[in-house]
């Protein structure tokens, strides 16, 4: 099982009726993911933000490679705005799920440290 958890998750400012913009929110959400490609996680991150109320469209959410960060970032850009902040900031992790809570897997023994056994 991979967990996947929303690091950050902005949605888009939405403009008030006088003009300004509303600010943005951030969650910070857990799910479960069957794998960590990257379409699997831009669905997830849709559903999510469905469930927890994103009325914007999400048709135009985009993966923005981060080489060397660990992280899959999506954002989503208008077409005359642009956000300083990426709309949902993911990481997946093999975890074990117990008692509703989840525990990230992490390897202890290594090859190398077989070999100096």
């Amino acid at each position: 099982m991979l967990a996947l958890r929303t690091v950050t998750y902005c949605t888009e400012n939405e403009e008030t009726p006088a003009g300004a913009f509303s600010p943005t929110r951030q969650l910070q959400l857990l799910t479960e993911a069957r794998d960590a490609q990257t379409p699997t996680l831009r669905n997830l991150v849709v559903q999510m933000a469905k469930e927890n109320g994103e009325s914007g469209s999400l048709e135009e959410l985009k993966h923005e490679p981060r080489p060397g960060s660990g992280k899959v970032v999506f954002n989503v850009q208008g077409s005359h705005t642009f956000y300083s902040e990426p709309y949902a900031v993911c990481e997946a992790f093999p975890a074990i799920k117990s008692g509703g809570r989840y525990f990230r897997l992490e390897e202890v023994k290594t090859e190398a440290m077989l070999k100096m056994a």
